[in-house]
């Protein structure tokens, strides 16, 4: 059996390259409305979903999207329960600075437990053992699939998996967009 964890396009975002703390909720909100850079699709992964028993997505717009590049049959509807782990952020006005020290500030804290405007990361955790034991089932009952899903979600996913007894990557958080991390298990 086989389960292939795929992260999104890259999404064509446009936010301000600075931020202060709060101007994040407006950072998180254009990421999530942006479409993604179809151009960069490789024609591999398309293969790669055509050859799968059934190709399932995140409900949010990048995801769905990246899914539909694919080219494949797709049954199953967009699913919140692959859904990105948001990235939380306090109300402070300053100090200004780059969003992306932000980003990695703030994803750090949450890992923490800092959680405001987001689901704390137990919650999280929860969603996805939820979301791997749903991904168990459709790869026991379809011998393979793939999932169109994020950066954060998939490595919590992927950690599960490996509680689990498959094997695959123990650390999938450095994957890139587009990029497929593969998990197998003997039936």
């Amino acid at each position: 059996m086989q389960i292939v964890l795929v992260r999104h396009g890259r999404p064509a975002h446009s936010a301000a390259p600075w931020s202060t703390p709060a101007g994040m909720k407006t950072w998180v909100e254009r990421y999530n409305a942006a479409n993604i850079a179809t151009d960069e699709r490789p024609e591999t992964l398309v293969q790669l979903a055509g050859s799968v028993g059934v190709v399932l997505c995140s409900s949010l717009l990048r995801c769905v999207e990246s899914r539909s590049c694919l080219s494949c049959e797709c049954c199953h509807e967009p699913d919140p329960l692959f859904a990105e782990a948001h990235l939380p952020y306090p109300d402070w006005p300053i100090p200004l600075m780059p969003s992306r020290v932000w980003r990695i500030a703030f994803r750090t804290a949450w890992f923490c437990g800092f959680a405001n405007h987001t689901e704390h990361v137990d919650e999280s955790t929860q969603r996805a053992s939820a979301a791997a034991d749903k991904l168990i089932q459709l790869a026991e009952a379809h011998d393979s699939l793939l999932l169109m899903g994020h950066r954060i979600m998939n490595m919590l996913i992927a950690k599960q998996l490996r509680k689990r007894g498959w094997s695959g990557p123990t650390l999938p958080l450095l994957a890139k967009y587009w990029e497929a991390i593969h998990y197998h298990k003997l039936p």
